[in-house]
């Protein structure tokens, strides 16, 4: 993101942006039990991790968290929601679209999350730093041709098509395995309805 970008970003945070949505991803608590078991204690990525409301959800569950976001005021929001739930939390504000293709995490990790940021770039290299048998969930709001009010961004550029996840892995796709993938339309928590993309894969390889 350009540095107009994370200005804006700021700023939508310190008027209350998704400050009402504070209930961890329903389909993330659908899939940690299925991961937990053999994932617990290991490292868990959270890309744009905006108030941390998922990274919160992870160190609960026993992962060791690195989030990441744009927005400091995002990150100042969700450390201090992380101190008064006595949990740690590795946040780190970083710009991921400036040098996408250059920007790396540091280490491997055993899960990896990217929900509703629209980044299809990323997921190769977001590959790299899985550990064998690691997961990798992304969430992205999709495009939608029907006329049905739905949740999420107007702009169709914030959305991605129906295949682009699988797309966008392409190049590794031979490392991995694909658990579970998803497009359609999903009742949300708070009562509205959205076009969801969603994709999880395993890596299988260490290549």
């Amino acid at each position: 993101m350009a540095q107009t970008d994370r200005q804006r970003w700021d700023a939508r945070y310190r008027d209350g942006a998704y400050e009402q949505r504070a209930w961890p991803s329903a389909y993330l608590q659908q899939c940690v039990p299925l991961i937990a078991p053999t994932q617990l204690g290991v490292r868990a990525l959270d890309i744009a991790c905006g108030r941390g409301r998922n990274s919160l959800y992870l160190a609960q569950q026993g992962f060791a968290v690195d989030a990441v976001d744009v927005s400091s005021v995002a990150i100042a929001h969700g450390a201090t929601r992380a101190l008064q739930a006595g949990l740690a939390v590795n946040w780190r504000c970083q710009d991921l679209q400036v040098g996408a293709a250059s920007w790396h995490p540091q280490g491997t990790f055993g899960l990896i999350i990217m929900f509703r940021y629209v980044a299809s770039p990323l997921l190769p290299i977001l590959v790299e730093h899985l550990a064998p048998g690691g997961h990798l969930l992304v969430e992205e709001h999709m495009q939608w041709a029907e006329a049905e009010t739905l949740s999420g961004p107007s702009n169709p550029a914030f959305r991605v098509t129906s295949t682009e996840l699988k797309q966008a892995l392409a190049p590794c796709i031979g490392q991995l395995e694909v658990v579970e993938e998803f497009a359609g339309i999903v009742d949300e928590p708070d009562g509205s309805r959205a076009a969801l993309a969603r994709l999880w894969v395993r890596r299988t390889t260490e290549g």
